[in-house]
């Protein structure tokens, strides 16, 4: 049987040992596990029930994961994306109005489209007719619009009258939770650990734990309002069936994004999935060329052009939106696994066993608030803000006033779309102005016809 394995997943031949394998997927699943918890936080905000969301988590990445091992035989891992969960939630739903069985609905789309452009070669001219600039600027606006959202949910930042937004002050406990955990994660990410996200999620539950047992609740106003936000530890056994969020998920979220397909047609409703697929494919091409600079049997090209795993990233967000989630996509986390050894498809496959695993510490979830999740997003902030340096700051102004369009309008307006049209238009209209518009792709003056339509439907 070892050898059946490892003949079909290539370890020997891969110089990895079945040790490095599992070491390197427990490595990754405790880098990546943070989004059981997270993402039921953030689709919560879109009316969603947590403990189905909390279920099609697990059941998803599972089952991408499974995907990811045995098909693409890579040693990556799938799993809601961060940035895309709350475009999902604050841009679609809350903004934009729509409910979030129309989201699902429009993320099934998307995941149509992904899996569509990646058998064709339409996926690398989709790419080239975006320009790098915008690319970037795209993931910096993403980052801060992130933390500025958990910001916001922590009490760190409050509405004021004067200043638009003010520091929420220490007397919400939620505050110090959020900094509590942020200090944590801060740590660790200096000392290099892969486990920093989760060690600051786990600090600021410990902090809030401590809190609502009074252990120093004198400098704060512990109103039953304010207690009922704080995390607290559950009653009984933390391992238990999930038997219930189970059920939740199959009588709400399962199959609500299919069910809703009809309420797509409209040009806001374009926008919307093209946003998706938008964000869905850079990402993923993004994490592709990260983790190809860690595995040094395979370059970097090999990483990019293989069908396999953008297929796979298509058919998790496919599961995903069946199943009650947001798209799911390659996640950068899970280069850490990598980066403990692990080499083929092997460590992947043990990641979704893990995660399966992880569906009977549901009670656990009463732990994660939204002031526990900040560590989370705001070090999600700080690895997506590296972006700016590679943003040609120093070149002609049709890259960067585009760019900067993105950034900073991605976060004041509090619309992921918005922020990306913008870009887009000012593209189009300043390499019109430099003369340059013989330069640009034909997909790009697609890309820019939809962004108009897009603006009049605001």
């Amino acid at each position: 049987m070892k050898q059946i394995i490892d003949d079909f997943f290539g370890v020997s031949k891969a110089n990895s040992t079945f040790a490095r394998e599992f070491t390197g997927g427990v490595t990754a699943f405790l880098s990546m596990a943070y989004v059981i918890f997270v993402n039921p936080i953030i689709l919560s905000q879109a009316g969603m029930p947590k403990d189905a969301v909390f279920m099609a988590t697990i059941i998803a990445t599972a089952i991408s994961m499974f995907i990811m091992g045995f098909y693409t035989k890579f040693p990556l891992g799938l799993a809601p994306c961060m940035s895309m969960n709350a475009f999902f939630a604050f841009s679609v739903v809350i903004q934009m109005g729509k409910t979030w069985e129309e989201a699902l609905a429009a993320v099934f789309a998307s995941a149509i489209l992904f899996l569509i452009l990646s058998f064709s070669g339409v996926r690398q001219k989709l790419i080239a007719a975006i320009p790098i600039s915008v690319k970037q600027a795209g993931s910096v606006g993403l980052g801060i619009f992130i933390a500025f959202i958990s910001f916001k949910n922590s009490g760190i930042i409050v509405a004021n009258a004067d200043m638009y937004i003010t520091f929420g002050g220490f007397k919400d406990p939620n505050v110090l939770i959020a900094f509590a955990g942020i200090i944590v994660t801060a740590f660790f990410l200096v000392k290099k650990n892969q486990y920093a996200v989760f060690l600051g999620m786990v600090g600021a539950a410990i902090t809030g734990v401590l809190i609502r047992l009074g252990a120093v609740n004198g400098m704060f106003n512990l109103s039953a309002d304010v207690i009922a936000t704080l995390p607290h530890l559950p009653q009984g056994s933390p391992f238990v069936l999930p038997v219930g969020p189970f059920n939740e998920m199959m009588s709400t979220t399962f199959m609500a994004g299919p069910k809703n397909l009809s309420s797509l047609l409209s040009v806001d409703s374009l926008i919307i999935v093209l946003t998706f697929l938008f964000l869905d494919f850079f990402g993923t091409a993004t994490t592709l060329s990260a983790a190809s600079t860690q595995i040094p049997h395979l370059t970097r090209e090999e990483f990019e052009e293989n069908k396999r795993i953008y297929v796979t990233d298509a058919l998790g967000t496919l599961v995903g939106s069946i199943f009650g989630t947001s798209n799911l996509s390659t996640y950068i986390e899970s280069v850490s696994g990598i980066i403990s050894g692990a080499r083929t498809g092997l460590m992947a496959v043990v990641v979704g066993v893990l995660f399966l695993l992880s569906a009977f510490l549901h009670p656990l979830l009463s732990l994660v608030t939204a002031a526990v999740t900040t560590p989370a997003m705001v070090a999600i902030g700080i690895f997506m803000m590296q972006n700016v340096t590679t943003i040609e700051w120093n070149g002609g102004f049709e890259e960067v006033i585009p760019a900067f369009l993105v950034i900073v309008m991605m976060p004041l307006t509090g619309s992921i779309a918005l922020g990306l049209v913008l870009g887009f238009l000012a593209y189009e209209l300043c390499m019109t102005f430099a003369g340059r518009f013989n330069e640009l792709p034909v997909m790009m003056h697609v890309i820019t016809i939809i962004s108009i339509a897009y603006i009049f439907t605001l």
